[in-house]
């Protein structure tokens, strides 16, 4: 598209030097079909002017003198044989029969009423006719005539003369004229009378010009007109010399005329053509080069990476500009896209193995709890059950209880191992949902789960709350609370720690959880022993209330673990 913007300029001078071109050719043509015209003029001027003489001088012969025409007939044939511009000459009587002709008539011809005969019967001059197809030479003629008279001044024969027109086909052809091009003697009424086209027009049934009144409107001018023949002309008109109301016609075919005009304006059109297809062909192997070559590498990456190759980059253009920056940002996007790809198949692991943790751990606290309903609670009702029945016996035979006390004293070992069963489900019920987090608050909660930590594993705990002076929604409560649990039971399983610190602040802003240990640790750059799906369950309950989990460790230094969550989402 540049490149042709690039070549409107040169186009629309191209344009301007055809228009300029056209103007110069049809000036050109006006120029020399007005010369033709007015040498054409001149010539018939001549030609008739010369008939003129000749008849005159014809008349004052000798041999004219008298009745007789023999004398004549000696002399005719060598006048028209010496006057090629003569069809024919010839001796008439004053019946308009034919006395004598040069050339025989080919059938019996009788010429009075001929205008020009009957005109030279009547003037004692030269009687120049009109244009007509000759009665003996049947082709366009132009009839002069002139009478003999004798001493008594009365007609006794007439001579005649008829101009050939074949001068007009001769005049074209020296002229230069392009080829169609018209040669016409019209009359007023738009007649042609003579042609230089010749055979073209001597069977045309209408033999007038279309257009004439134009162009006699503009004498001179080069004007559109259209001959029988259908061909369109461009011509000029001028009046013919010696003959009134005789118009000379003459003009080139249209389409010749702007043939040059046009053959230079398509030569440059072609010559420009040329030059814009080189230049596209140019700036599109230029463009390939530096610029179609570095968005196809980009595309075919956009597509490589579209299907699912994420690893798919484009490389980078070595020119600085808008595609490398476009490159640059595709990798870079590609490399994000990438990461969290990654991030994402990492936390679907993460989310598999924290599900089946989840289940192993139900399964697990299915199992703890049924074995402990089972070692406490029904070995409890067991004994229970045996000691009713025991005492049932006994009551119906009546057979070992002899004092009331015995007997309060069986119904009292009962209410003891019935308070042992309460006692079973309550710490089960404790363990499964600690009803001091939901009475007292989180502090409480902590407290209880830290001194019940210390009395089953021995390892020494505290607790420190700062700030924590309101209570704390259930959601948070219950997730610190699990999280710390959670806690704990890593340091016991791993920690080989002999003391647990705990630390909860309210900072205004945050809740902040601390759990400290003193055990052995590890290295954070290689990771705990075993993969820990409790850190993965803390942070997914911290992540759910829109916190925070962080580890700290080092070997031998024990084990921090730091929890955050936004205040934002606490209940007053």
């Amino acid at each position: 598209m540049l490149a042709c913007l690039a070549t409107l300029p040169s186009f629309l001078f191209v344009v301007y030097v055809a228009l300029q071109e056209r103007g110069a050719t049809l000036h050109r043509a006006e120029t020399d079909s007005l010369y033709v015209a007015e040498l054409a003029s001149r010539e018939h001027a001549l030609q008739v002017l010369g008939a003129e003489r000749l008849l005159e001088r014809l008349a004052s012969l000798p041999v004219a003198d008298g009745e007789g025409s023999r004398g004549l007939q000696q002399l005719l044939p060598t006048m028209l044989s010496g006057f090629p511009q003569f069809a024919n000459l010839g001796v008439l009587g004053l019946d308009g029969k034919i006395l004598y002709s040069v050339v025989p008539p080919p059938h019996q011809v009788n010429m009075a009423a001929i205008p020009a005969v009957q005109r030279a019967l009547r003037s004692q001059q030269v009687a120049i006719g009109t244009y007509l197809v000759g009665l003996i030479v049947e082709r366009p003629i132009l009839i002069m005539a002139k009478a003999l008279r004798g001493p008594n001044g009365r007609p006794q024969l007439v001579l005649f003369a008829a101009l050939d027109l074949d001068w007009l086909d001769r005049l074209a052809k020296q002229a230069g004229l392009p080829a169609d091009s018209a040669l016409l003697i019209v009359d007023r009424d738009g007649t042609i009378l003579a042609s230089s086209l010749g055979l073209k027009l001597q069977h045309a049934a209408n033999k007038r010009l279309n257009g004439f009144t134009q162009l006699i409107g503009h004498p001179g001018v080069l004007t559109r007109c259209e001959a029988p023949d259908g061909i369109p002309r461009l011509a000029v008109a001028t009046p013919l010399k010696g003959i009134s109301d005789l118009w000379v016609v003459a003009g080139p075919p249209e389409a010749s005329v702007h043939a040059l005009a046009n053959h230079v304006f398509y030569r440059d059109l072609a010559v420009l053509a040329l030059l814009a297809v080189f230049a596209i062909g140019s700036s599109l192997i230029a463009t390939d080069l530096s610029v179609l070559h570095d968005i196809r590498m980009l595309a075919g990456a956009t597509r490589r990476f579209g299907k699912g190759e994420l690893s798919a980059r484009a490389p980078v253009p070595r020119p600085h500009g808008e595609i490398r920056d476009l490159t640059t940002a595709f990798n870079a996007m590609a490399d994000t896209l990438e990461w969290r790809d990654r991030q994402a198949v990492l936390a679907q692991e993460h989310l598999r193995a924290l599900s089946h943790r989840l289940q192993t751990a139900r399964e697990e606290e299915a199992a703890r709890i049924a074995q402990e309903l089972h070692d406490d609670l029904g070995q409890e009702l067991s004994v229970l059950r045996l000691e009713l029945e025991r005492l049932h016996r006994k009551v119906e035979t009546g057979a070992g209880v002899t004092e009331p006390a015995e007997l309060l004293a069986v119904i009292d070992e009962l209410g003891e191992r019935i308070d042992g069963a309460v006692r079973s489900v309550r710490r089960i019920s404790s363990e499964l949902r600690p009803g001091v987090l939901d009475c007292l608050g989180l502090v409480a909660g902590l407290e209880w789960l830290l001194h019940e930590f210390e009395r089953r594993t021995g390892i020494h705990t505290t607790l420190v709350a700062e700030g924590v002076e309101r209570k704390v929604d259930a959601d948070i409560s219950t997730a610190l609370f699990r999280i710390t649990q959670e806690a704990l039971a890593n340091v016991a399983r791993h920690a080989g720690a002999a003391s647990v610190s705990t630390r909860l602040t309210d900072t205004g802003h945050d809740l902040v959880l601390w759990v400290k240990d003193d055990g052995r640790g590890f290295d954070p750059a290689v990771g705990p022993n075993s993969p820990s799906l409790g850190l993965l369950g803390m942070r997914e309950r911290a992540g759910r209330l829109g916190g925070t989990v962080h580890l700290s460790s080092a070997p031998g230094k024990g084990t921090e673990l730091q929890v955050t969550i936004p205040r934002s989402i606490l209940q007053n």
